[in-house]
């Protein structure tokens, strides 16, 4: 019984000391050079990359309605296609509140997966209809909107409790060139907000 009180003490100490010794320091460089060896080739002078940025609160919340909303393109028969190659455009919209006075404009960044045939377009998920991909248009209903890039910016309307926006847009489906097949047509775009 007593050696049991004594050994397990001694043990956990034990423990306490081999784990101090194997931590790293939180911060700071490593003190270890890394060396990928021999087998990833001849390593050579190299230079450096700054890293410069800031952390701002200038931003504004976007509505909980526009975080995960789900816009319903419509069902769209194959044979529609054979004559026209976009659909008719569905309104969205992403609205923003609690603008800082600082901040004038908001835009959206689209982003998401692109549609292999034509690249402006956000591409429908696998295992579905195919053929098609989800163009995205500027409140015109004209001018349309790749994905990867920022929309036009739309003014703040100031307030006193704070500044707000509604970004209008469009959707539809268009013909990406390859034949199509039927199945769902969906996809998701994640979007970020730009502001200045």
């Amino acid at each position: 019984m007593n050696i049991r009180k004594h050994i397990l003490p001694v043990a956990l100490a034990g423990l306490m000391v081999s784990g101090s010794a194997l931590a790293t320091p939180a911060d700071g460089p490593s003190p270890i050079t890394p060396n990928p060896g021999a087998a990833a080739g001849t390593q050579g002078a190299g230079g450096e990359v700054k890293f410069t940025g800031e952390i701002t609160d200038v931003s504004c919340d976007v509505s909980t309605a526009s975080k995960n909303q789900s816009v319903d393109l419509g069902k769209w028969a194959k044979s529609y296609f054979e004559s026209r190659n976009e659909t008719t455009e569905t309104p969205f919209t992403i609205s923003v509140k609690d603008c800082p006075s600082s901040v004038k404009t908001v835009a959206v960044l689209f982003d998401g997966d692109k549609d292999s045939g034509d690249n402006s377009l956000l591409k429908v998920t696998s295992g579905g209809a195919s053929g098609v991909g989800i163009k995205l248009y500027e409140a015109d209903r004209s001018t349309p909107i790749a994905i990867g890039s920022v929309s036009k910016a739309v003014n703040v309307v100031a307030a006193e409790e704070g500044g707000s926006a509604d970004l209008n847009f469009f959707a539809d489906y268009k013909s990406d060139g390859a034949p199509i097949s039927v199945g769902a047509a969906n996809s998701v775009s994640n979007f970020v907000m730009i502001y200045n």
